[in-house]
């Protein structure tokens, strides 16, 4: 019977946890047929397992060399298109899909993709494309309750929304606001030039630059209707080259050090602080329990946030507890601001254009690009240019920055209404036409 087993095949890449399985049938044939040599007992288990005799003995160097190790994943290829798509365009994607509902009329993929193929988005790509790019941005197409189809926003990304835009309007209609300042991180990269200039026909009058992206600073800053902060700028050299974003190359660590010594000292007492939701903003103090924690560990967390509880309940029941109280986790970021009177604000998911630093950064980028025409230059050039194009944004740059924010703000509140009122009427008017059926 062992015979008729086929080999997987010698090319076949194996993980760590089935090297560890093999080698220890191996043990287990080895203490049934103790007569076997290793060559005979190598053949058996091959047989056994239906891995090649190569692999077996590759398996048995790494285990004794300490080594044993899974093959790299596969890194999942991102279509080009996506890849050319900016915030800006992410921007104008959502634009259009309020503006369908403005209208009176229900948005489909292939009415929204009609629309993003004309300036200033100008989209390359097809229905597939876009549909991919819509799910990252948030966006599902979602049945109604009568079986139609709508392309709507995920529904705990329109209640982060909601929630902020509150928040920050009751900010500003208080007696006493608090000032806002709003962080955010970006890179430049050493190879950062114009996509387009002026240049002779044989093209070699022009900016000197290479085909790589170089290496890459990341720059961590704060800002408001009064400018940048005071000493808030902290800029370094990445680790990982230019591989993925800054996020790749900040942490926790980093940020709260950062917070702790150059942005909290610097900014108005009480103030507004706001960011987005990266990982090294929301890393939490006190974790809830998941499914997998300890009923023990269950009952201290409910204690330790005085939720009442019977602790004869079952696992299952103090989960739900705990489920229906998940806002009792705190960030850690959080309480830093607490101590010094500031309060923490995030923004929604996938809404980069409510922090008008975005645009701040891109003015700093464009001046660093028209001066860098020479991508041979040193880093320190590249640090000066950078610091440079920091201190000419002007207090007057911020305050047109923040003006447009709140416009996009009030658009927001708007499409909303106009959103829930559509749909209601589109459910409605189905259901009114079901009835009339069933007449």
């Amino acid at each position: 019977m062992a015979e008729n087993l086929q080999s997987v095949g010698c090319k076949q890449q194996y993980s760590s946890q089935t090297k560890l399985v093999a080698l220890r049938v191996r043990e287990y044939l080895r203490s049934l047929h103790p007569l076997l040599n290793e060559g005979e007992l190598d053949n058996e288990l091959a047989v056994a397992t239906g891995i090649s005799v190569r692999s077996l003995q590759r398996f048995k160097r790494e285990a004794k060399d300490n080594c044993v190790s899974s093959p790299p994943s596969k890194r999942q290829k991102t279509s080009p298109v996506l890849n050319s798509i900016d915030k800006f365009d992410e921007e104008c994607i959502r634009r259009v899909i309020a503006s369908f509902y403005d209208r009176g009329e229900i948005p489909t993929v292939e009415s929204i993709l009609e629309k993003i193929k004309e300036a200033p988005i100008n989209f390359k790509g097809q229905r597939t494309s876009l549909y991919r790019w819509m799910k990252k941005m948030g966006f599902r197409f979602k049945k109604t309750d009568r079986g139609r189809h709508l392309i709507m926003e995920r529904q705990d990304i329109v209640l982060a929304r909601c929630k902020y835009l509150r928040r920050i309007k009751e900010n500003r209609e208080s007696c006493n606001p608090r000032p806002e300042i709003y962080i955010d991180e970006t890179w430049v990269n050493q190879n950062e030039c114009v996509d387009k200039c002026w240049t002779n026909c044989d093209g070699k009058l022009g900016p000197k630059v290479k085909s790589g992206r170089g290496a890459r600073f990341i720059i961590v800053h704060a800002g408001g209707v009064d400018g940048f902060v005071p000493g808030g700028l902290h800029m370094f050299r990445s680790k990982n080259g230019n591989k993925g974003d800054y996020h790749d190359s900040m942490n926790h660590e980093n940020f709260c050090s950062w917070l702790d010594n150059k942005l909290l000292p610097n900014i108005p007492p009480k103030s507004l602080i706001i960011m987005d939701n990266a990982s090294y903003h929301c890393k939490v103090v006190n974790k809830a329990p998941i499914q997998s924690s300890r009923k023990q560990e269950i009952l201290k967390w409910l204690v330790e946030n005085d939720l009442p509880h019977n602790p004869l309940h079952t696992k299952a029941e103090l989960l739900h507890i705990v489920k229906k109280n998940k806002e009792k986790e705190e960030y850690a970021v959080d309480e830093m601001a607490e101590k010094h009177g500031d309060e923490v604000l995030r923004l929604p998911p996938y809404h980069c254009q409510l922090n008008p630093i975005e645009l701040i950064w891109a003015q700093v980028k464009e001046e660093i690009r028209k001066n860098n025409s020479n991508s041979s230059q040193k880093l320190r050039v590249i640090e000066e240019l950078t610091r440079k194009a920091m201190n000419n944004v002007t207090v007057e740059n911020w305050k047109k920055c923040v003006a447009h924010t709140k416009k996009v703000e009030d658009e927001f509140r708007r499409n909303d209404i106009v959103v829930n009122h559509m749909v209601e009427k589109f459910i409605i008017n189905i259901s009114n036409d079901s009835s009339s059926d069933e007449e």
